[in-house]
């Protein structure tokens, strides 16, 4: 049985975007939909038996019309090409409240073909082209259920067939497991479930949902974040996106990450530390040592308190083929403080010395650290 096990699209991020002037919406939609394509094309192209989507469909509760239908195009191909596909419900797909919809009920109010919901803990049974699949699913689920949370999960097993193949979805975070550089964001605050709960030999798999950095928490049976399929920000920048295909046989699984080609994010560190050096010329050739094209480019520059003046246009300019240009920082290092008036020195100073060794520091000219004292002296004179 051949799976395909993904998370965490958060469709409606838009940081690092811009305005595609031919549709009107955000580039990085479209970045978005183009990793979800690649998935989704995979799960057709190679007959997958099953598409499991552990959670987070979108990046808000309340997803826009525009963003609802885009991944609604995707789901109904999958459906139409008899690949059957489980939506488990995660807490950014979630109500903030009881009586309102998530943002995957519609696929079930409609009873669409070869789709299925999974908004409470509960076990389904999928039909699929090479027998039958047993999924049991714990979707996000408040803190306070939480509390019975082994006892819950202890009851699903017990209501499955142990003669089915079984895996189990799970959208939270797993003992052991890491988050990348995505904030937690939940109902209520993050909940740990233990590794032990999802250790039984029913389960030929666990697909986990949460945590958009790829890993592997356990290995029998193998519990795996497939991680999210498009860059976020920086913090991603050096993460490989990916999405598992999963092969059971019997009661075990093999399983591999495919890669995604996603958005590249790039950071341009330069270390300047000669005061004397042309900067722009520095900058320049730091640049032209990168390829930046379809990037999402960061340049950081860290600088020696003096120095020549940046032509920024030229910079600009040679920054011009990346995607987008997400910053330029400029750090300018401080200038060391006077040994002078440090330490037990500063003691035997009056307040005029004192001020006349920080103007030394500063490098202020001789004739005017002699005004800036003269004006101190008057100032003091007054009270």
């Amino acid at each position: 049985m051949k799976l395909i096990h993904t998370a965490d699209l958060h469709i409606g991020m838009e940081n690092y975007g811009r305005l595609n002037p031919e549709t009107g919406l955000s580039t990085r939609l479209g970045d978005f939909l183009r990793s979800f394509d690649q998935v989704v094309d995979f799960a057709v192209e190679n007959k997958a038996d099953a598409f499991l989507f552990a959670g987070d469909a979108y990046k808000t509760r309340e997803p826009t019309p525009t963003y609802q239908r885009e991944f609604a195009k995707r789901i109904l191909k999958l459906s139409r090409n008899n690949v059957p596909v489980v939506l488990l419900v995660g807490n950014h797909d979630t109500p903030n409240a009881l009586g309102k919809a998530n943002t995957l009920d519609i696929y079930s109010t409609l009873e669409l073909p070869n789709i299925y919901v999974i908004r409470k803990p509960e076990v389904i049974t999928v039909p699929t082209k090479t027998g039958p699949l047993q999924v049991i699913g714990l979707p996000w689920i408040q803190k306070k259920e939480f509390e019975t949370i082994a006892e819950t999960i202890q009851s699903l097993y017990e209501k499955a067939d142990p003669e089915v193949v079984t895996v189990a979805m799970v959208h939270a975070s797993v003992e052991d497991s890491v988050f990348g550089s995505e904030r937690i964001v939940s109902l209520g605050g993050d909940y740990v479930v233990p590794k032990a709960l999802l250790m039984k030999p029913k389960l030929s798999y666990v697909a986990l949902g949460h945590i958009h950095k790829r890993q592997v928490v356990h290995q029998d049976p193998p519990m795996v974040y497939p991680g999210s399929i498009e860059r976020v920000d920086f913090g991603e920048e050096n993460e490989e996106k990916s999405f598992e295909l999963v092969e059971i046989e019997g009661a075990g699984a093999k399983h591999q990450p495919i890669k995604v080609k996603a958005r590249e994010f790039l950071t341009i560190n330069l270390n300047v530390t000669n005061p004397s050096v042309n900067l722009t010329e520095e900058i320049l050739s730091e640049i032209a040592k990168n390829d930046l094209k379809d990037k999402v480019v960061k340049l950081v520059l860290n600088l020696p308190s003096e120095g020549n003046e940046i032509e920024m246009d030229k910079v600009k300019k040679a920054l011009s083929e990346a995607f987008i240009i997400a910053g330029i920082s400029r750090n300018v290092s401080k200038t060391a403080r006077n040994p002078l008036i440090q330490g037990a020195v500063i003691e035997g100073l009056s307040p005029i010395q004192l001020l006349e060794k920080y103007f030394e520091g500063k490098k202020y000219s001789p004739n005017k650290i002699e005004l800036l004292k003269k004006v101190a002296q008057e100032l003091m004179a007054e009270e």
